[in-house]
């Protein structure tokens, strides 16, 4: 499972790295100038964090305890159903921008299938 919770922070860190003006102007269509450029670099500093993360639970994936493997999933399942939740906020309905689903469809189910692989582990 902490494959599958590196994998997708690695897809959405070189996605923001390739593209970072397809998720700005996504966003923000009017977007130009010094403010496209804001957006820009928004965009290479969460590609830079997603991929701490990513090393993060990479590196716990050959955690052998079960208690230890409990804790790390429902730190995983924590944060990515809060990211979730940032990304439904501030993006959704209440602000007039609109929702990009496939980072909420991403950490939504991270988070699902990480609570649900930490109530599987005996």
């Amino acid at each position: 499972m902490m494959s599958v919770a590196a994998a997708v922070p690695l897809i959405f860190a070189v996605a923001f790295l390739v593209v970072p003006h397809f998720f700005i102007l996504e966003s923000y269509p009017n977007a130009e100038g010094l403010a496209l450029e804001i957006g820009i670099t928004q965009r290479y500093v969460m590609a830079g964090m997603l991929f701490m993360v990513l090393c993060i639970a990479f590196q716990s994936r050959n955690v052998e305890k079960v208690d230890d493997q409990k804790a790390i999933l429902l730190g995983v399942s924590i944060g990515t159903a809060v990211m979730c939740a940032v990304i439904i906020l501030l993006e959704g309905p209440g602000r007039g921008l609109p929702l990009l689903v496939p980072p909420v469809i991403a950490t939504g189910a991270l988070a699902i299938l990480s609570f649900w692989s930490r109530s599987k582990l005996s």
